[in-house]
């Protein structure tokens, strides 16, 4: 019979080692992730080897030296557990340093978050400013290749230092939008991504289409990655930075999801049909008392408070519905 020696790596190992170093590359999904809990209750051998490696990688942490080709590794592994205590450290270390190059390259993410009714204005390293508010979630890449963003919910507004050499780009559900240097703002809804450019041109993307849009413009695409028509738009875009909203038709619906932004409440419609009714006019967003009354003097809803953070809005009896006989609402109020 053979000697441990003679028979070479445990497979166990090998896999072990490879699982553990691709874990830790920088590249590793949630379905890799998925894949090696599975390996690992598969059987308690499996377990074993890569707590094994694990524990051998942190407490030789800090060694330094030159790596062997990946057979030799696993063979030293298998023969000697002195040598392949050195041999996996040795491997961690050049995936550390695998992985620094591929921060430095394509930067590492920075998060930023506000919570309801809070603005903040960040200041990125490479002169970037970017003013987010409330109730926002924005993660941002900066590296010697690319600068990266994704707005994961809210709005943000970008003045963006221009680098020919490295575009800013912004990834928003199923668009990308391309900053050419310039001032432009970003909103996510529900059921849509909305773009409103200011200086420069800015360029949207996804997988039905692209446009390009220069300053005074605005465009987007909805939740399936359709492109929005491209619709003049005025400093008035970006009066949010003051507490101030500026509706020009929009849906009721959209209006109560940016008023979500700035207080704990949850807005319900008792009847589906609301949620279409058109707004026009400036309103202030921090005042919520204001904001409804005045909501409710210009189209035909009733709110009322269902619950301490929950606010339902209903027909007011007797009124007609101005948006489905083909009337208009708008009401200006600040």
């Amino acid at each position: 019979m053979k000697s441990r020696s003679e028979r070479g790596p445990d497979p166990c190992v090998q896999r072990a080692v490879r699982l553990w170093t691709r874990r830790h590359s920088g590249n590793w999904s949630e379905t890799e992730e998925v894949e090696l809990q599975h390996w690992l209750t598969a059987d308690p051998q499996h377990r074993a080897a890569y707590e094994r490696v694990a524990s051998l990688w942190q407490s030789a942490e800090g060694l330094e030296g030159q790596i062997s080709p990946r057979k030799t590794l696993l063979r030293s592994f298998a023969f000697r557990p002195v040598w392949a205590a050195c041999a996996v450290v040795l491997f961690a270390t050049v995936v550390v340093l695998l992985r620094g190059s591929f921060n430095w390259w394509n930067g590492v993410p920075v998060h930023w978050t506000t919570a309801r009714g809070e603005s903040r204005e960040i200041a990125l390293e490479d002169g970037t400013r970017v003013l987010l508010d409330a109730d926002s979630d924005l993660v941002v890449r900066l590296g010697a290749r690319v600068r990266r963003a994704a707005l994961i919910r809210g709005e943000a507004l970008f003045s963006v230092v221009h680098d020919v050499s490295r575009p800013f780009e912004v990834k928003i559900g199923r668009g990308r939008i391309t900053d050419f240097g310039t001032r432009f703002d970003l909103e996510v809804l529900q059921d849509s991504t909305r773009v409103a450019v200011f200086d420069g041109r800015v360029g949207v993307a996804t997988a039905r289409g692209e446009v390009l849009l220069t300053a005074g413009q605005g465009s987007g695409y909805d939740s399936k990655g359709a492109l929005l028509p491209v619709s003049e738009v005025g400093d008035s875009a970006w009066l949010w930075e003051k507490g101030l909203r500026r509706f020009d038709d929009a849906p009721l619906a959209d209006v109560v999801q940016r008023l979500a932004r700035h207080h704990p409440v949850t807005f319900v419609f008792a009847n589906p049909q609301l949620a279409r009714l058109r707004l026009t006019g400036t309103f202030r967003m921090t005042d919520l008392s204001t904001f409804l009354r005045t909501l409710c003097t210009a189209l035909p809803v009733e709110a009322r408070w269902i619950a301490p953070q929950r606010v339902e809005f209903t027909d007011r009896p007797s009124a007609p519905h101005p948006s489905l006989q083909g009337g208009d609402t708008s009401t200006s109020r600040q």
